[in-house]
């Protein structure tokens, strides 16, 4: 794939996790993480075959959207809004500066709660152009703490009954800052049948991400 802007021109290398992006002022990314490039009107302008696992998107869906219809309901885990058209890294980046590596809350394609981990590069290129390279990952840290919440009603606790063995399992695992790809390799399983369980583990707790459902589970005490 190529896009030209001016004399830029822009290549996401196919079938691998290399990102290769081809403009006078870069040379060539390699990482094992997800990988998305950004360019000054938060374009997806590159998208890494390891972002495509991770999120769900393939390449020829992302490219040229706005990022923040690609990282839906991307908040960080205070509910502060990240991804959305006032993008906080893009404003920095429009300043000349960088944005500290951040902790971020995204839904996958198929609507999977995500609790990611974010580094950023900016690139400069001429004419105050510069690309955003997004490098992605999800998190093992444990959930940051939240302010406790009053206890739900007992009735409202019925709903634990229902969570079955394998999913009491995956939730302490979960507690315990496993990712989802840690947690398929330990139960022998596969991310996706962890991603399904983590999802039913969501509405059995009634809660809406991945951070709420771990925190609910230690307020409940099951984990």
């Amino acid at each position: 794939m190529s896009t030209g802007t001016g004399s830029f021109e822009l290549k996401a290398a196919h079938g691998r996790d290399a990102l290769v992006i081809d403009e006078p002022w870069l040379s060539k990314i390699v990482a094992a993480d997800a990988v998305l490039v950004t360019d000054e009107h938060q374009t997806v302008r590159a998208w890494s075959g390891a972002a495509e696992r991770l999120l769900g998107y393939r390449e020829e869906e992302v490219l040229g959207l706005p990022c923040y219809k690609v990282m839906t309901g991307g908040r960080r885990p205070d509910g502060h809004p990240v991804c959305d058209l006032s993008c906080p890294v893009t404003r920095n980046a429009r300043r000349g500066r960088g944005t500290a590596p951040y902790e971020v809350t995204a839904l996958a394609k198929d609507g999977t709660p995500l609790y990611l981990t974010s580094t950023v590069l900016v690139l400069e290129g001429p004419r105050s152009s510069f690309r955003v390279v997004h490098i992605i990952r999800e998190s093992c840290d444990s959930p940051p703490l939240r302010t406790a919440q009053p206890a739900e009603p007992p009735s409202d606790r019925r709903s634990v009954e229902s969570l079955t063995r394998r999913e009491l399992e995956i939730l302490r695992l979960l507690a315990r800052g496993k990712s989802l790809d840690d947690i398929a390799g330990e139960l022998s399983v596969s991310v996706f049948t962890v991603r399904n369980h983590a999802t039913n583990i969501q509405h059995k707790l009634g809660v809406r991400n991945r951070l709420q459902m771990v925190l609910e589970g230690i307020e409940r005490g099951l984990v």
